[in-house]
């Protein structure tokens, strides 16, 4: 990792599960989440997993991690567009 990355582990929203679960991808900065992207990155760890994961502490936690803030502060328009791109139920 570079001096200039950002451990995801430190990111809001990423607890130790998650960030475990990122790094079985090679997801270990934000710079490889933000290359990779919350959606992609959702899929990954399902088929990994081999079932679907809890959408709000994973798929919602990664975008939200992005963008610098809690998941509970997601836009509506915004979780559906996630849930869509992921190719989940309404």
């Amino acid at each position: 990792m570079r001096a200039t990355e950002t451990d995801v582990s430190t990111l809001h929203n990423i607890g130790v599960t998650l960030s475990r679960r990122l790094a079985s991808i090679g997801v270990k900065t934000r710079e490889d989440l933000a290359s990779m992207g919350s959606v992609r990155a959702y899929k990954l760890l399902c088929e990994l997993e081999q079932r679907r994961l809890p959408v709000c502490y994973n798929l919602y936690s990664m975008e939200a991690a992005l963008r610098g803030h809690d998941w509970r502060m997601l836009a509506s328009d915004d979780k559906a567009r996630l849930r869509r791109e992921a190719g989940l139920p309404k």
